[in-house]
């Protein structure tokens, strides 16, 4: 059986191929041990003022899930220039916070970009399209996620499965697909998520917006993507 990074390689260079898209993961567990040993390769990836960021937090863990979201955007982002032939100085370029928490290249903010982190994976994404994505460790939900956010026919189809496995890989697919459209969107937590009906894989929403979501081992993972 293949592991997860395996599964996740294998769907992602599917749409990549299909869409023109470039990603990237990271075990955090190998940044974290980037900080322990290899600190100065790892800063030469940041910038000036993502270094003066960064010593501004102090817990240990949110140190490694943000550098983490920067590592894979910006090796997502070099591989994307290098497909046209270019290359580029990664410490010269930005990833930055827009006003609902959204990342962005400050230097190249027409550059779609977004990231996920369910630990210990972190993916990175970057297009010319407008694209959310969105992992989660399956496990049960929480009675209050399904009551607060998910819409009555997505309940409906919960109510009819019987499995509690099937369950729970049904509820987290779904909310996978909710978190990576309201990424698209750029909303955030102020996406109208019981409004926010996934169950079909094309939504009319300021577009056309195509959804796809795999089981990677005990992950969901979903990529939302503007056709």
């Amino acid at each position: 059986m293949a592991n997860t990074e395996q599964l996740l390689k294998k769907n992602l260079n599917q749409l990549s191929s299909k869409f023109n898209l470039e990603y990237f993961i990271v075990n955090m567990k190998e940044i974290s041990n980037m900080f322990e040993f290899e600190q100065q390769r790892l800063y030469a990836l940041l910038s000036n003022s993502e270094l003066e960021y960064l010593e501004q937090l102090k817990i240990y863990k949110n140190k490694v899930q943000w550098v983490s979201g920067r590592y894979v955007v910006k090796q997502a982002f070099f591989k994307y220039k290098l497909s046209s032939k270019s290359l580029i100085d990664l410490s010269c370029i930005d990833v930055v916070k827009g006003q609902n928490s959204e990342p962005y290249i400050l230097q190249y903010p027409n550059v779609n970009v977004s990231i996920t982190h369910s630990y210990p994976y972190c993916i990175g994404i970057v297009s010319e399209k407008n694209i959310g994505i969105d992992l989660e460790k399956i496990n049960a939900p929480e009675d209050s996620l399904i009551k607060f956010f998910f819409s009555e026919r997505e309940k409906e189809i919960l109510i009819d499965i019987n499995d509690s496995n099937q369950y729970n890989i049904k509820s987290i697919n779904l909310w996978t697909r909710k978190e990576a459209v309201s990424k698209l969107l750029k909303l955030g937590m102020k996406m109208n998520f019981k409004k926010l009906d996934v169950i079909d894989d094309e939504l009319i929403c300021n577009g056309v917006i195509k959804l796809f979501t795999y089981v990677c081992n005990d992950f969901s993972l979903t990529l939302a993507i503007d056709s």
